[in-house]
This record gives structure tokens, C-alpha cells and sequence, in this order.
């Protein structure tokens, strides 16, 4: 498994390496397909599906976010950041993408980075309150429930570097940057976390991440 699973990076990456990025087809169904499969637990069967769009459409941010997610969720932090910042070259500005690549570089240790892409994350989401709701963490005073404490991810740390974050943001630029984001991440980020909720029971689930669609 763990040869395979190096074998489909080496493809995704080298598939994503072209300095030409060409836009994503937004009707593609296998972007939403491949998320559905990835907050079921299903994270093989997402995987293929992913570096499959990137066949067809090279520096497609959308399946090179969703795999920086599932290589974070294996423990691949810095295999997730290569994918992050390659989809970044792709839509920067996707607050989303901004806010897993501080995510990660949160779980290496790298708090000054992490600080900065958090800040960046929240400018462009709008909010405080908008960027909590694209990774998915639950209101402050509501526990977070069995599957979401299997994450890598630690909820209160990443609450805290959220909030760090805002106060460090002067409020008008935040709403200003916020007007500019991208659509994907003013979406409905908060569907795809109650299906991951509802995953295959006893394994890891994608909570506390941003999957674009």
C-alpha cells in the first residue's frame, strides 16, 4: 500500500507540474464525486478519482487541494503542502486552500508561516466566523464529537491560531478581502462536513478541512 500510495503522488505531482494552468471545468461531477468518496472513508477509491482530474486538466486547484487533504489526513504534512501550494498557483484566491496550508504548516511546528497563510485565509474568507465555518469547526461551546477527535487535526489549536489571526487582521481589510474570494470557498462549505460526520464509523474522517468542489 505504502508503494502505491507513493506511486500515485509521484503521478499527481508530476501531472501538475506544467507551468500552464488551465481553468477547471466547474461542471465536471468527478470533483464532486471524489469528495463524496473522501468523507466516506473511502480515501483509495477518492484518490484515483483526483489524479484523474489532473490528467485531463493540469494545475486543477480543486483536485490538488482535496489530495494535500488526504496526505494531511495520513500524516504527509509536507507531501499536503506541495499539493497546497500547487493548487495555489491555481486559484489563490480560495480562502479554503489558504486556510489547510496554514493547517499544515500549523502541524510541522511552523507557526510563523502558519500565522501568515492564516491571516491571508482569513482576509479573503471575510471573517472569523466565515473561516471557522469552511474548515468545518463547530461552535465554540459545542463539543466536538467522536469522529472529528480522530483527526490529526486538534480543534481547540486550530480555533486558537484562527482567532490569533483575526486579531492580528485590521477589520476593514478583512471585509474587503473578503468580497474578492473566491466562489468556490463561498460556497456551502458546511454540507460536506455533516456527511463526513456520517463516514464509516471507527475510522479517520475529514473534518476540520476545506474540500473545494
Amino acid at each position: 500500500m505504502r508503494r502505491t500510495g507513493t506511486a500515485w503522488v509521484t503521478v499527481a505531482l508530476f501531472l501538475s507540474a506544467s507551468p500552464q494552468f488551465v481553468t477547471a471545468d466547474p461542471s465536471d461531477p468527478r470533483g464532486e464525486y471524489g469528495v463524496t468518496l473522501a468523507v466516506g472513508g473511502e480515501e483509495a477509491r477518492a484518490e484515483s478519482v483526483f489524479v484523474s482530474m489532473l490528467s485531463h486538466t493540469r494545475g486543477d486547484a480543486r483536485a490538488l487541494n482535496n489530495l494535500g487533504n488526504l496526505r494531511l489526513l495520513r500524516g504527509e504534512t509536507g507531501v499536503a503542502l506541495a499539493f497546497y501550494d500547487r493548487a495555489l498557483r491555481g486559484d489563490s484566491l480560495d480562502a479554503g486552500i489558504h486556510l489547510n496550508r496554514a493547517t499544515a504548516l500549523m502541524l510541522i511546528g511552523d507557526e510563523p508561516r502558519a500565522r501568515q497563510s492564516f491571516a491571508i485565509g482569513l482576509k479573503l474568507a471575510g471573517s472569523l466566523e466565515r473561516a471557522q465555518a469552511l474548515m468545518g469547526l463547530p461552535p465554540e461551546k459545542q463539543p466536538a464529537d467522536r469522529a472529528a477527535r480522530k483527526t490529526v487535526i486538534d480543534t481547540e489549536q486550530l480555533r486558537a491560531m484562527l482567532q490569533r489571526a483575526a486579531t492580528a487582521v485590521p477589520s476593514d481589510s478583512v471585509h474587503s478581502a473578503g468580497r474578492t474570494a473566491s466562489p468556490d470557498a463561498a460556497g456551502k462549505p458546511s454540507a460536506w462536513r455533516s456527511a463526513g460526520a456520517r463516514g464509516s464509523d471507527g475510522s479517520d474522517t475529514p473534518q476540520l478541512l476545506y474540500w473545494k468542489h
